[in-house]
């Protein structure tokens, strides 16, 4: 009972920790996220998934975007767990906005208390670990991604590496089955880390069964047989179904790969809305490529590698496996592995796996806090530890402005569509064949929450190839080509949105679209931004 009370007031103290950084999102909760497109794709993954779960749970990974497209979930990281936690608070009628900024400080928050646990697995000390647990909970780098909701998900990389060093020690069922869970869970919360996180707990594994005497041996590999042929049964039906993306979708050119690889001069640098830090190591890098680890956490964790024990060298092997991993094309080795681990093929930026170097900072920052406070009385050690904490949170101290406002009720064009029968839906302005990543795109994919209606507009990180035609197409919408070809694709409605176009543009679109014989004019909502017009394409040409 001590124990999770010590638990539950480390999470609480993480908690607050996270509110502090991140201020002010936390004050507008309902309101507000953090950036643009990528929080919308975010409310709209985990909005799906609560819409399909209880009314059409065979095609939860079917997204309504990319008509016709299948498995649209599955063209970004599905924060399949993330929208599990939060369906019940959405079923329950707790605003999109809210659950989706809850998760995303819960996760920071989450990473905190994780590693302060797995902290105090390798220190013994608590307040070496909570040091731990800050460097990886506001390390730089999290800020830089402050906007994507599965990489903010790093809780269970740490509680992996604790119920796999408990296993291995102890040959415990119940740590054997805990360190499965823990990696699927980070499977399904950022798919991302936990190919990573596998990619390294292969040497780590490796290394301690082969420490072990002949019969602790055969008694660990016991132990976790169920475990991983239940962890496999559980994750290789979902990773499947990138691997069928992966076929239609094709793999990450060599030149996005290299793009995003990372480089040594970017551990150098970090994000720009780091008071400290940001005005002045912008040139060492850039987005993706922010990953300074802090100056405090630095220092404490060269102390740390002074203590070259099991589980000091466990962590240099996870922060070694990361590095490496995160320079990507910069390095002999990834090559090798996109031809060996199939799952390589489609990581976009190699640069993530800096995630592993930041952990294994974070553990010997605590390494070397317990060292420091090893023979200091018991006040002394406090102070230091309270001095030091602060020390880092100012470091890690950002200024975070870049806030989208979202309405809390849908317009009156989305709240028409909610009441129609199914019909494909094609918005417009649509994206531009040389900028797929359109806000609007964003935008319709937030606002399809209040409908569900199919959409042939779409945002993920990958775009199939149908969507790229069409943009293509689009170029010359509403001549007759596009209009065909848009009958062509299914589609049913057309709603051209005034606010988004300029008055001219809006004015000569619609009386083009007005003066068409194979559309019919259904609907017309007047808002504070502009207007919306809603045409049907008629199925047979008039013209």
């Amino acid at each position: 009972m001590r124990d999770r009370l010590r638990g539950a007031a480390v999470l609480l103290l993480f908690a607050a920790l996270t509110v502090l950084m991140t201020w002010p999102q936390a004050r507008h909760l309902d309101s507000r996220v953090y950036d643009a497109d990528d929080p919308l794709l975010s409310i709209w993954r985990i909005s799906w998934i609560a819409h399909a779960l209880p009314s059409q749970p065979l095609d939860l990974l079917n997204g309504n975007i990319f008509y016709p497209e299948k498995r649209t979930l599955g063209y970004s990281d599905a924060v399949l767990l993330q929208g599990l936690a939060g369906a019940p608070l959405l079923w329950l009628g707790v605003s999109k906005v809210a659950v989706y900024n809850v998760l995303l400080l819960a996760s920071i928050a989450l990473s905190g208390w994780a590693m302060w646990k797995y902290g105090l697995h390798l220190t013994g000390n608590g307040a070496a670990a909570i040091v731990g647990g800050i460097v990886f909970a506001f390390v730089p780098y999290r800020f830089d991604h402050l906007h994507h909701l599965e990489l903010q998900a790093t809780f269970c990389l740490p509680l992996t590496l604790l119920y796999v060093d408990r296993a291995v020690a102890h040959r415990s069922s119940r740590d054997a089955w805990l360190a499965m869970a823990s990696f699927v869970g980070q499977v399904y919360s950022c798919v991302y880390y936990s190919v990573f996180l596998a990619t390294a707990l292969v040497p780590i594994v490796a290394w301690k069964v082969w420490r072990l005497a002949p019969e602790a041996r055969r008694a660990f590999l016991r132990v976790m047989a169920a475990p991983v042929m239940a962890a496999a049964a559980i994750t290789l039906p979902y990773l499947m179904v990138y691997a069928i993306n992966r076929e239609t979708l094709g793999e990450r050119p060599n030149s996005e790969v290299r793009l995003y690889s990372a480089t040594l001069w970017n551990y150098l640098a970090a994000p720009e809305s780091n008071i400290i830090h940001g005005s002045r190591s912008g040139r060492f890098g850039a987005p993706e490529r922010l990953l300074f680890p802090g100056a405090v956490a630095l220092v404490l964790a060269g102390i740390g590698l002074v203590a070259r024990g099991r589980r000091a060298m466990v962590v240099i092997t996870v922060g070694m496996v990361g590095l490496v991993i995160s320079l990507g094309l910069n390095t002999v080795f990834y090559e090798p592995l996109q031809s060996t681990i199939v799952v390589y093929r489609g990581l976009r930026a190699p640069a993530r796996a800096s995630i592993l170097v930041f952990l294994a900072v974070a553990a010997l920052a605590a390494f070397g806090w317990e060292r420091l406070v090893r023979h200091q009385s018991r006040r002394v050690a406090l102070i230091v530890s309270i001095v030091g904490a602060a020390m880092l949170v100012c470091e890690y101290r950002n200024r975070l402005e870049a806030f989208l406002t979202l309405p809390d009720r849908p317009a009156e064009v989305y709240q028409w569509l909610a009441m129609q029968p199914r019909s494909v839906v094609v918005e417009v302005p649509f994206a531009r064949p040389d900028r797929l990543h359109a806000i609007a795109d964003g935008l319709y994919m937030f606002n399809s929450t209040w409908h569900w209606q199919p959409l042939v507009n779409g945002y993920s990180g990958f775009f199939p190839r149908s969507f790229q035609e069409l943009a293509e197409r689009m170029t010359t919408f509403p001549d007759d080509q596009s209009i065909e070809y848009l009958k062509r694709r299914g589609a049913q409605l057309i709603v051209v949105h005034g606010a988004l176009m300029t008055p001219e543009e809006f004015g000569d679109m619609t009386a083009t679209l007005l003066a068409r014989r194979d559309l019919q004019a259904l609907a017309r909502f007047e808002e504070r931004m502009g207007s919306d017009v809603v045409f049907r394409l008629l199925p047979q040409s008039h013209r």
